[in-house]
């Protein structure tokens, strides 16, 4: 009974045992504190440059540049639609696919939905969808793209070449287009006959149909989108958002503990 009183008493006397105990744990959270603030300042790095990336996207033009890596794409799962039909150019050819056409394997700027037909002419070709004539070059560079403005008919089915003239199918009707006067006149049957050959669809070559399909696929995956994803978590699909989830609330832990060794330090 005297020894224990006397062990109290010692115990009362040391001060050491009172303060080991708060500085043991003021050391232990700070180390954990250090251990997380190397992990979220990786983290904290990647949102800034993508953040900053993505505010300068439209100066950057992000928008408009194209990620081509099959690896990338097949993260994505992104592939390229089929060809949906192509036309015989001599030692050329025209295809649709998608919503853009190709002369070979070069992209025509703008967006087609269809594709009628596409024939030589003196100058190059014409190739015709739905409600325009496109104009081009031997090289596949656009002349000029004809729509309703220059009076091009709508609904054409088929684009065709005669003797001396280029020909139209709208609905039941065929037209005779004059390129020089932007005219279209019905064929009468008091014109000279001219046999008319119609533009018809052909399968377009295996080597132009894999490098059209690797090109389009090219243009579906831009860098802004990417940048995005990274910079959102969804990069890593489900696993990435809660990540980011995990990462906000280790930034919380971060703020808490900072500020409560701030207040221990000086106290």
């Amino acid at each position: 009974m005297i020894e224990g009183r006397l062990n109290d008493n010692l115990n009362d006397k040391n001060p050491n045992s009172e303060v080991r105990k708060p500085a043991f744990r003021l050391r232990s959270l700070l180390s954990l504190h250090r251990r997380m603030g190397i992990i979220s300042a990786l983290f904290v790095m990647l949102l800034s440059v993508s953040g900053l990336a993505i505010h300068h996207s439209p100066r950057l033009g992000l928008d408009g540049r194209f990620i081509t890596s099959s690896a990338m794409l097949s993260w994505y799962g992104i592939k390229a639609p089929d060809i949906t039909l192509g036309f015989d150019l001599g030692s050329h050819q025209a295809a649709l696919i998608a919503d853009a056409i190709y002369l070979d394997s070069k992209r025509l700027p703008g967006i087609f939905n269809s594709l009628t037909g596409a024939i030589e002419a003196e100058f190059g070709f014409v190739l015709a969808t739905s409600d325009q004539l496109i104009l081009l070059t031997e090289e596949g560079e656009v002349i000029e793209v004809l729509g309703s403005v220059s009076g091009v008919p709508k609904g054409m089915g088929a684009i065709g070449r005669g003797a001396a003239n280029i020909y139209l199918k709208v609905g039941d009707d065929n037209l005779v287009a004059d390129l020089n006067e932007l005219s279209w006149t019905p064929v009468s049957i008091s014109l000279p006959p001219d046999p008319i050959q119609w533009s018809v669809p052909v399968e377009t070559a295996t080597d132009i149909a894999t490098e059209i399909k690797a090109d389009y696929a090219g243009s579906l995956l831009s860098w802004d989108r990417l940048i995005l994803d990274i910079h959102s978590g969804r990069f890593l699909g489900g696993l990435g958002v809660l990540l980011v989830d995990i990462m906000a609330l280790l930034f919380m832990f971060m703020a808490i503990s900072g500020v409560w060794i701030w207040s221990r330090r000086r106290s």
